[in-house]
């Protein structure tokens, strides 16, 4: 590709006078803009502008701008399927005739997954190829989809609207909006010491003057105003005019990414604005009484943005908060108003809405939702266990139900075999509750020298919590936070969840305090970290020791003695999910279960 910047130059530099040939270059000076670095707004204004001016309507300038910021995408995507292309083609035909059993399950690399596959998990479908257009020129990443995908948020409506024709006005438009027409603003033009006052109704009166007084404004870092009235009428009864409202924005983040937030949350926005740099100001309503209300909603709304990942800077706390103003130019971009009215009504309704709904779910789910039935979760082992399911394993006391465990754990971090069912390769995390460290693993060696495994693979994880004084709740929490740990920091995704042995959690001075049935503390626990983690949960009991434990589980394993022979036991399975197995026999052989 020619030089960008060379490529920028010259569609500045140029008049056209062909309208098919500024679509042209506009498309090319798009593509360019973004090898450069330009945001899609960046484009909007300086490239957009040119084009709007020589004869393109707004419309057909953000298509094609669009286009070209989703057409370098695919363009590197079509060099990468290209590059491996050329490399299997590029590979011996005659270094394996026949495909191997490995190599007849791998993926070919001109099979390789869809176009859409580079950015990530898609959460929203059907996603039409215009639409994923559309993201990728937004600059959308998953955590926005998710928003998207929790609250069923069109991504259309993140689009960034262009000024209005009489964008000049748009002052007077969010005073109109946002103060009574007694109140008095401050502002003033940004890193200047000196600033105006002024009634609002007289800003309001001025009309088509207000066009020529906002030209004055202008300047390399725009104007500002404050977000609240610096002066109320003088029968004024209460405080509340000073603290009406907060701002919120967070520069860091995408312009679409920020209206993702505003919109996914349902914030009680009096008004947006685009600050014509890298930020989406929301006028937040706060609607305090006095300093000690406002300091109180503020705290709720700063710490709900943050639990969300939406961070806002402590500055904006203050209610003589200065902000972006609307109508002006600021380094020769537009400041100007991008809707009124978002959200929910006021403050108390959208706290409640909060306190309900911000568990990252929809508050109901409707079977309307899918349009199929879902896959189904990933299989731990054939016909016996799935992810996010409970299996119980029962034996007499005393018969090696701990071993059994840490050998079904083992043969899953393989994929091997375990009394008889085919087990899924997944990572492993074994809760030791019971034993000391160093016989735990003299245990583990063993049986991976036993069945010629090696015992210190990586998927094979263990927490030792024995001595642990923690309630069953608290437990479930400190897994679940290790999981997620794990899986950010260390790139383990564990699937199943090991505890043995699960009597251990009741004995402990706070467990022991608990009111309520045991059995039922003990579900509770085992219910929590499947719903934190998603994971598979296991464990063993003696049989009939904990018969409310059996009733919840998804699936129960039983093994019960073979009377006249020794060390012989018969298994029998029940299962939620899959048909009842049939009997059959096991032995114990010192360290194992074996059919």
């Amino acid at each position: 590709m020619e030089n960008a910047r060379k490529i920028l130059n010259e569609f500045i530099k140029t008049k056209f006078s062909d309208p098919n040939e500024l679509k042209k270059e506009l498309f090319k000076a798009g593509v360019a803009a973004l090898d450069e670095g330009w945001t899609f707004m960046d484009a909007s204004f300086q490239l957009g502008g040119k084009a709007r001016d020589e004869g393109l309507s707004p419309d057909e300038v953000e298509t094609i701008l669009r286009n070209a910021f989703s057409e370098e995408k695919r363009r590197t995507e079509r060099e990468e399927e290209q590059k491996a292309a050329a490399q299997a083609a590029s590979t011996p035909a005659q270094a394996a005739p026949q495909p191997s059993a490995t190599q007849s399950s791998s993926v070919s690399p001109t099979m390789s997954a869809p176009s859409v596959a580079p950015m990530g998990q898609t959460i929203i479908s059907p996603i039409s190829a215009s639409m994923m257009q559309q993201m990728i020129a937004l600059g959308l990443d998953n955590q926005s989809l998710e928003l998207l995908q929790n609250f069923k948020i069109d991504p259309e409506a993140l689009s960034i609207p262009w000024p209005a024709p009489d964008w000049r006005k748009d002052f007077a438009k969010l005073l109109a909006a946002t103060f009574k027409p007694d109140e008095t603003v401050e502002f003033k033009i940004s890193n200047t010491p000196n600033s105006s006052c002024e009634l609002v109704s007289n800003i309001i009166g001025q009309d088509e003057a207000l066009k020529k007084i906002m030209k004055q404004l202008d300047s390399p870092d725009g104007a500002l105003l404050t977000i609240n009235a610096v002066k109320s009428s003088e029968d004024a009864t209460d405080e509340s005019w000073h603290y009406r409202y907060v701002v919120v924005d967070n520069p860091k983040m995408t312009l679409a990414k920020q209206l993702a937030y505003y919109k996914a949350l349902n914030l009680p926005c009096a008004a947006l604005v685009n600050t014509g740099a890298n930020s989406v100001q929301a006028w937040i309503k706060i609607e305090a009484h006095d300093l000690d209300e406002y300091n109180e909603r503020v705290n709720f709304l700063f710490q709900t943005l943050e639990s969300q990942g939406f961070k806002v800077d402590d500055g904006n706390r203050n209610p003589d908060q200065m902000v972006r103003m609307p109508g002006v130019l600021r380094n020769g971009k537009q400041q100007y108003l991008i809707a009124l009215e978002q959200g929910a009504k006021n403050f108390t309704e959208w706290q409640e809405w909060a306190e309900y709904s911000l568990d990252g779910k929809p508050l109901v789910e409707l079977a309307s939702d899918s349009e199929v039935a879902p896959k189904k979760d990933a299989t731990i082992i054939e016909n016996v266990l799935r992810a996010g399911e409970f299996f119980l394993f029962t034996a007499p006391p005393k018969s090696g139900k701990s071993l059994a465990l840490m050998d079904m754990a083992l043969s899953i971090c393989y994929g091997e075999d375990w009394l008889g069912n085919t087990t899924n390769e997944n990572d492993v995390l074994f809760i030791n509750l019971e034993l000391t460290k160093s016989v735990f693993l003299n245990r583990l060696f063993l049986l991976g020298e036993r069945r010629r495994l090696q015992a210190n693979t990586s998927k094979f994880g263990f927490l030792n919590l024995r001595g642990t004084a923690l309630t069953p709740l608290e437990i479930a929490q400190l897994i679940a936070k290790r999981i997620q740990g794990a899986k950010r920091l260390e790139n383990h995704n564990y699937k199943v969840v090991v505890i043995d042995p699960i009597s251990a959690v009741l004995h402990n001075p706070k467990s022991s305090r608990l009111s309520g049935s045991p059995h039922q503390i003990l579900m509770q626990m085992i219910d929590s970290i499947i719903a934190l983690t998603g994971c598979a949960v296991v464990t063993s009991t003696n049989i009939n020791e904990y018969p409310y434990l059996e009733a919840r589980a998804d699936s129960v394993m039983s093994l019960s003695p073979v009377e006249g022979s020794l060390n012989t036991y018969q298994i029998n399975g029940s299962f939620r999910e899959f048909p009842k197995t049939l009997a059959k026999e096991c032995s114990w052989i010192y360290p194992r279960f074996i059919v």
